[in-house]
C-alpha cells in the first residue's frame, strides 16, 4: 500500500517538474491554491464534491423489510483538496491557446444514503474515497485538450447497522467485503460552455472489487469479480448565464459501463455488464467562481447498477430527485 502511495505521488510531482523545467522562464508553482483543469462534471456519478439530494425516492434495496419504492435521501461530503499547480497562466478558467497547466489534488469523498421507509429510517450503506489525482490542460483556442490520473485510491463500504440488522432476518443475507484500491484516467475536449470525455477505472487488487469471504470468516466462499475495467462517457452543455439567478442553466450526464456483482458465478450464471447513466439539469455558477456557498440546485435521474457498496449486485436500480451543490 505504502509503496503505491509513494509512486502516486512521484509521479504526479514528476510530471509537475518536468513541465515546470521546460518552460521555466514563464510558469508559476502555486501552493494549496485550486485551479480550473478538469473539473469533475456536474452530472458525474460519484464526484468528490459535497452535495445534498432531498427529496429523493430510489427503488427498493436489496433486503428492504417494506416492498416498494422509497423515500430516500442521498448525502455526498467531500472536495478534490489543491496540494499545487504550475502553470503560465493565473486565469482561473479554460486556458487560452498556448497557455498549460498541472497539479496534484488529494480527492476525499464521503457517501450516504438513508432509507425512510424502513424501520428505524435506515443508513442503508457509507462509502469512503481518498487517493491522489494529477490533472492537466492545454489551450488550444476554442477548445482545450485536459487530462485526468489517479495512479492510486481507496475505496471502503459499508452497510449500515440498521439496514444490516433488519436484512439478516433473511438467512441468505451476506455481508460482503466492497473495499480495494483503484486507478483512473480521464480525457476531456472542452470548449467555453461545453466539455466531451472519456475515461476508465478499475481495481489494482487481482482479486477484484471485494474479498473471496465474508465479514467475520476467513473461509473463501465468494467468486472473485473478474470483468473489472469500466469505461465512461460524459458531456455537458452550459448555456448563457441568467443574470437575475447568477447562475447558468446546464445539462450534465454521464454514462458507465458498469460491472453488477456477483458473489456465486457460475457458467450458468456469470458476470454481466449494465450501462448506468446519471442525468442532471439545473443551473449552476461558472467555473472557477468562488464566495458563493451553493454552486448549484438541479434535478438528477439515474438508472442502472446501484452505486452503493455490495448492493452493487443490484441491477435496474433508479434513483431521482432534486439536489443542491455546496462550496466555497
Amino acid at each position: 500500500m505504502f509503496t503505491r502511495l509513494f509512486l502516486a505521488v512521484s509521479f504526479s510531482a514528476c510530471s509537475a517538474t518536468l513541465c515546470f523545467a521546460q518552460t521555466a522562464d514563464a510558469t508559476k508553482l502555486v501552493l494549496f491554491r485550486d485551479k480550473v483543469l478538469y473539473e469533475p462534471l456536474l452530472g458525474e456519478t460519484r464526484p468528490a464534491r459535497t452535495m445534498l439530494l432531498i427529496p429523493a425516492w430510489s427503488k427498493e434495496f436489496p433486503d428492504s423489510v417494506e416492498p416498494g419504492n422509497r423515500f430516500a435521501w442521498q448525502i455526498t461530503l467531500g472536495d478534490e483538496l489543491p496540494i499545487f499547480y504550475i502553470s503560465n497562466s493565473l486565469t482561473n478558467g479554460r486556458l487560452a491557446k498556448g497557455k498549460w497547466g498541472v497539479g496534484l489534488w488529494i480527492p476525499i469523498s464521503f457517501h450516504v444514503i438513508e432509507d425512510f421507509k424502513d424501520t428505524s429510517n435506515p443508513i442503508v450503506d457509507t462509502d469512503y474515497r481518498f487517493g491522489f489525482m494529477s490533472k492537466a490542460q492545454f489551450g488550444m483556442g476554442p477548445a482545450s485538450l485536459a487530462f485526468r490520473f489517479v495512479p492510486w485510491a481507496h475505496e471502503s463500504t459499508h452497510l449500515g447497522d440498521e439496514y444490516t440488522i433488519l436484512a439478516q432476518r433473511n438467512p441468505a443475507f451476506e455481508r460482503v467485503n466492497v473495499s480495494h484500491e483503484d486507478w483512473e484516467y480521464g480525457v476531456s475536449l472542452e470548449g467555453d460552455n461545453w466539455a466531451i470525455r472519456h475515461g476508465g477505472i478499475a481495481p489494482w487488487n487481482s482479486d477484484g472489487y471485494y474479498s473471496d469471504h465474508l465479514l467475520g470468516s476467513d473461509e473463501a466462499t465468494l467468486t472473485t469479480s473478474k470483468k473489472n475495467f469500466e469505461p465512461i462517457f460524459g458531456g455537458e452543455y452550459r448555456f448563457p448565464e441568467l443574470e437575475r439567478l447568477g447562475r447558468q442553466p446546464y445539462v450534465s450526464g454521464e454514462f458507465r459501463n458498469k460491472l453488477v456483482y456477483n458473489y456465486h458465478q457460475t457458467a450458468d450464471n456469470p458476470e454481466r455488464r449494465q450501462w448506468s447513466y446519471n442525468l442532471q439539469a439545473g443551473f449552476s455558477v461558472p467555473p472557477g467562481t468562488s464566495g458563493t456557498p451553493l454552486k448549484a440546485f438541479f434535478a438528477q435521474y439515474y438508472r442502472g447498477v446501484n452505486p452503493y457498496g455490495q448492493l452493487r449486485s443490484q441491477a435496474d436500480f433508479w434513483s431521482a430527485g432534486v439536489g443542491f451543490i455546496f462550496g466555497l
